[in-house]
């Protein structure tokens, strides 16, 4: 009778967690889709993301982003058959958008994908230790990588390696962990003056144990949304990257190599380099605009 009441009483417990999980989420989800620009944000990443899936089936001359020219069609004007006109090549400067998002998209998974846990876990061991030996000597390669501004020390990593989006992506990585270390580092500070992590200590449970079960918990709302603001500006920074020669290589299409190619035809040539230009800028302010919309939401449920 024993089991059987405990079995009940856990099954309970279980049912009433998941349904009050159910009610956060409506109540996260209606306060995001009352907010216009959360959900151009939403529709702005989600296209993105079907499009760099689907590119080679969405572009409408996927051929275009290889080692093709079409001389009778170099520099068109924007138009019905070539949506944002032809390069210097004769190719679509359209199709080579759509699959040149498929670069960025990679980019910024392998930097987060990189820099999130590396710096989560330091920012939980550092914060766990604070006013330690540890906490110094994280803390201070931290403020070290800090202080050089990340795209050049991007550059320079880029530069040490041989020149393609996975040194690009190293890259950035090694310039962006800081910043996930030192929003855990806070974070993580401010909650071991709770008393419940000071129960938890006193009882004798072990230092992991209390750091991925009782701390890391708390943080993911904060870290997912910086993921999400971080996406957008990771991408910026490739295509500053590209821009300058670094990271993709031709003839695969970059949206910072095109900006770039298009700048020696300018005014003429305008959309050479005004198209991925402003390709770079939906993608950046869609992810900013989604980051904001999240902010909003999770900074409530955590209240």
């Amino acid at each position: 009778m024993e089991k059987t009441k405990t079995g009940k009483s856990m099954s309970a417990s279980a049912g009433k967690e998941y349904h009050v999980r159910i009610e956060a989420f409506k109540r996260g989800w209606y306060k995001f889709s009352r907010n216009p620009m959360s959900m151009l944000g939403l529709f702005i990443v989600a296209a993105v993301f079907f499009i760099t899936i689907f590119c080679e089936v969405i572009a409408p001359y996927g051929e275009d982003a290889g080692l093709v020219t079409h001389m009778a069609e170099t520099f068109q004007a924007p138009s019905l058959k070539h949506i944002c006109g032809t390069d210097d090549y004769g190719r679509d400067v359209f199709s080579r958008i759509l699959i040149g998002f498929r670069p960025s998209l990679a980019i910024a998974a392998l930097v987060l994908g990189i820099s999130v846990p590396l710096g989560v876990v330091l920012g939980l061991i550092a914060g766990y230790y604070h006013g330690t030996i540890i906490d110094t000597v994280i803390t201070r390669i931290m403020e070290l990588f800090m202080s050089i501004p990340p795209l050049i020390l991007a550059m320079v990593v880029c530069c040490m390696f041989s020149n393609n989006y996975i040194s690009c992506a190293l890259g950035i990585a090694i310039a962006w962990w800081p910043w996930y270390t030192k929003i855990t580092y806070n974070l993580v500070t401010s909650l071991t003056n709770e008393l419940y992590i000071t129960y938890t200590t006193l009882s004798g449970i072990s230092m992991l144990r209390i750091i991925f079960s009782e701390m890391l918990p708390n943080l993911v709302s904060s870290i997912i949304t910086k993921m999400t603001l971080d996406t957008g500006s990771i991408i910026l920074t490739a295509s500053s990257m590209s821009f300058v020669g670094l990271g993709v290589q031709p003839p695969t299409p970059s949206l910072g190599s095109m900006v770039s190619d298009g700048i020696g035809y300018l005014p003429e040539f305008w959309w050479l380099s005004v198209m991925p230009a402003i390709a770079v800028i939906v993608i950046v302010m869609g992810f900013n605009l989604l980051g904001d919309g999240l902010t909003d939401v999770l900074t409530v449920e955590d209240k």
